[in-house]
């Protein structure tokens, strides 16, 4: 490329397709444009080009920086075609990204997927983040299509809360259809999705017998024990939620605890309300809608409390990197809304809030059951000590 090119080139400024960084540039930075560009059409990264245009001259090992933060920094990882241009006496390296055959990439340490749109990068709506998937050949459940749609199956009323008090989009009367369709909730044949019936019909377990909860309180060890108390609800996943931590909050027990420093009781609940919420919301965001017949499960015994949600961990993500906090969107438009209704933070960080709770409060561990049709976390009584 001869200087003149060049100097037209940085004059037109970044684009869709362009992106100039300098020398001196953070490894997630780049990650992060270099993701867009193979979630989208490509581009080329020109490393060497500082804000104002000034050309500076790179080292040489700056090129072995670039290959290693592309295969450490980003999900899953990309080779890169790196070109080295002789500029004005100056090296400029050049970084050709194709567009993705594995999409969606993401930036590994944040846990993030980014597109390009104009000469930004940016994070993707729910409905981009599907296509993505759905460009990179991945199924997802939530968004197959199930029944055919009419209006008295939904819970209009409910729906338009989420719409305008989480998403801040007005709504009336001839928007429903477009929004159900653009959010996902039904198909271009007016057919709904998984995700739709879950969050927004009647009786969703009409059309998928694997939704809602159950949840149960034992009077002994086992679930040969006495029941003392059954609670099934068949509602969205917002609502069942909700009703699975009044269950826990009735069947909750407070032991009187001696603080030496103090020389005072203090009360300690068996289960720490926020810690259970973690991880039912978990249990909904993460298990595999195409499992039927089995239901997200609450078990309360006299010694401990179990979560069960059908599926077990999906892909190549173990145990060891789930507690760890890596994540993998199983469901990422169920993850989005259960983050828009305020339910969940950061995909990723359930788990560990659980086990760093057990730690800090020096109690008996919390046990991770993963096979492959389920995984199951069993919290013991905060009086229960190891065995």
């Amino acid at each position: 490329m001869q200087l003149n090119e060049f100097k037209r080139l940085i004059r037109a400024g970044e684009s869709s397709r362009v992106e100039f960084k300098s020398c001196d540039f953070h490894n997630d930075s780049l990650a992060k444009e270099i993701v867009a560009f193979a979630n989208m059409k490509g581009g080329r990264i020109y490393i060497g080009v500082r804000d104002n245009g000034e050309l500076e001259d790179i080292e040489q090992k700056i090129e072995e920086r670039i290959v290693n933060i592309c295969r450490n920094n980003i999900l899953p990882s990309i080779i890169p075609d790196i070109e080295t241009l002789l500029i004005d006496d100056r090296r400029i390296l050049c970084i050709h990204i194709d567009r993705g055959r594995h999409k969606p990439y993401k930036v590994k340490k944040s846990n993030k997927f980014y597109i390009r749109a104009g000469s930004v990068s940016i994070e993707p709506s729910n409905e981009e983040l599907v296509r993505l998937f759905q460009d990179g050949e991945h199924l997802h459940f939530e968004v197959s299509s199930i029944f055919p749609y009419q209006r008295n199956q939904f819970d209009i009323l409910r729906f338009r809360d989420y719409v305008e008090t989480y998403r801040g989009i007005d709504c009336d009367e001839t928007d429903l259809d477009r929004l159900l369709y653009n959010l996902h909730c039904i198909d271009e044949e007016n057919r709904v999705s998984v995700l739709g019936a879950l969050f927004f019909t009647r009786t969703p377990s009409r059309f998928l017998p694997q939704s809602g909860i159950e949840c149960n309180c034992f009077d002994g060890p086992d679930t040969g024990s006495e029941i003392t108390d059954y609670q099934a609800e068949d509602c969205g996943i917002v609502q069942c939620i909700e009703y699975a931590i009044g269950f826990v909050k009735r069947h909750n027990r407070v032991q009187l605890a001696f603080d030496p420093a103090s020389g005072h009781r203090t009360e300690l609940p068996n289960y720490d309300t926020g810690i259970i919420r973690e991880l039912i919301v978990n249990a909904f965001m993460h298990r595999d809608w195409s499992i039927f017949g089995q239901r997200i499960r609450l078990n309360f015994f006299a010694d401990r409390l179990e979560v069960f949600s059908p599926g077990s961990l999906p892909n190549t993500l173990n145990l060891t990197r789930a507690l760890s906090g890596i994540s993998y969107y199983r469901n990422p438009i169920i993850s989005q809304m259960l983050k828009d209704y305020k339910m969940a933070d950061r995909v990723g960080r359930g788990l560990q809030k659980v086990v760093n709770y057990y730690q800090e409060h020096d109690l008996r561990p919390p046990v991770f059951d993963v096979d492959y049709a389920a995984f199951r976390v069993t919290l013991w009584a905060a009086g229960m000590k190891q065995d």
